[in-house]
């Protein structure tokens, strides 16, 4: 529709011979006048013609290309020409595109099996290559010398680098020549050392890192290293040792900050024995991590929470001036549970009263009913028995009324408490503060 309303009729023709149709271009026109406004000029078959071709050609150069990459050899195209899709459009073959399609889909194909022949440490055996792929398969020598050689120099890049991360020295590149030559295996020095020299500093800065929790510093690696004729990165390693420690104490003055004393001595003692080293910084460190937290724990609305959920909070550990306010504020929340609590009661005595007061309004209006009616029966006998029920209604009327009053009492009573529980509650949240 859209390429209809700007009139690109090498676009639409392009789309179809992409897709694998033969030309429709009386089809396209008569579609695109009536959906728009669009009508087809005198250049306009030319165009769409044009763009078909280049479209066409793409259709089967895209196929070929796409059965070389997979390692199929060229008479693939006698399978194309009979697939569905070809049969179905009756799409007009165009063989020498499919051919320059495969030829360099075929070409990409040997590219990547000599890659991995070079990336597994394999030499370039270009008969074992064809032979372990597909007789039948086009082979392409210089496409796989062009893929074996760049997986070659990654294998010795990744040999460089496994032996960095290792901390194997780079001599060890004369014993892995050696073990190559009596492979014929191509050797690339270059390739092994570029892959060395970007690891071996991660190398050090791993063995830092780990050292500072494991009671091992510098020296005694350096002496290691010089040993073996391993290359030293003393900057790297001091750096993620020092690094480690950083985040040790800081680590250990958050976990004190939050509940426990000022415990920098002990710490420092206990050091050793865990492996860990004290550093210049580590009070520094320590302290200001400590005073971070513990700010954070020392609040009132931890303290209120706290009390309200009936934990204890360790107030000795908070500033001197903040003591007292705390402690009233962990004491506020129990005060405010129990408040809590008891408006909790309350509310279910007031349901329950409630549910009283309507069963017995229910009754009374039966027996006042019953009253009435009794009182209206023109025919009803004035004998005994009757004075007796008369009698007996009356005293219960009276008796339900008295009940509603007493009920009626008690429902206010129980609303002047819900309404005084929630005012001491929010009274309560509001005096911590002071």
């Amino acid at each position: 529709m859209n390429d209809c309303n700007t009139g690109d009729w090498r676009m639409i023709g392009s789309k179809d011979g992409a897709a694998g149709l033969p030309q429709k271009f009386s089809d396209r026109a008569d579609f695109c006048s009536r959906m728009t406004d669009m009508r087809a000029s005198q250049g306009s078959m030319s165009l769409y013609v044009d763009g078909w071709n280049a479209g066409n050609q793409q259709f089967w150069f895209q196929l070929g290309r796409a059965d070389g990459l997979q390692g199929l050899p060229v008479s693939q195209f006698q399978q194309q020409i009979r697939s569905e899709v070809v049969v179905k459009n009756q799409t007009p073959v165009q063989s020498n595109f499919y051919e320059d399609g495969w030829r360099q889909g075929n070409r990409d194909f040997w590219i990547q099996v000599g890659s991995n022949d070079g990336r597994a440490g394999r030499v370039a055996d270009e008969n074992a290559a064809r032979a372990a792929v597909n007789a039948l398969v086009g082979f392409n020598a210089e496409g796989y010398q062009q893929g074996w050689q760049s997986g070659n120099y990654s294998y010795w890049e990744q040999q460089g680098y496994l032996d960095a991360h290792a901390g194997i020295p780079d001599s060890n590149l004369q014993q892995l020549t050696t073990s190559a030559k009596s492979r014929n295996l191509v050797v690339r020095p270059d390739a092994y050392q570029a892959g060395w020299n970007r690891e071996i500093p991660e190398y050090w800065r791993n063995l830092g890192w780990n050292d500072a929790a494991s009671g091992r510093e510098f020296n005694g690696r350096k002496d290691e290293a010089q040993r073996r004729g391993l290359k030293i990165y003393e900057a790297e390693y001091r750096q993620r040792w020092e690094a480690r420690l950083i985040q040790y104490w800081t680590e250990i003055g958050t976990a004190d900050g939050y509940g426990k004393p000022y415990l920098i001595e002990q710490r420092i003692a206990e050091a050793r024995s865990l492996g860990y080293f004290v550093i210049a910084q580590t009070r520094d460190i320590y302290s200001a991590a400590w005073s971070q937290k513990n700010a954070e724990y020392c609040t009132l609305e931890n303290a209120f929470e706290w009390g309200k959920q009936g934990q204890g909070m360790a107030v000795y550990v908070c500033a001197p001036d903040l003591q007292r306010k705390l402690q009233r504020a962990l004491l506020s929340g129990r005060d405010y549970q129990e408040l809590g609590r008891k408006l909790r009661q309350n509310r279910d005595d007031f349901d329950d009263q409630s549910r009283r007061y309507r069963d017995t309004e229910d009754r009374l209006k039966r027996i006042e009913a019953e009253i009435k009616r009794n009182q209206d029966d023109k025919n009803r006998p004035d004998n005994k028995e009757n004075a007796n029920i008369d009698r007996r209604n009356n005293r219960e009327r009276d008796d339900l009324r008295d009940a509603l009053g007493e009920i009626r009492s008690r429902i206010d009573e129980l609303k002047s408490w819900e309404f005084r529980y929630q005012q001491q509650r929010d009274q309560i949240k509001r005096d911590i503060y002071l």
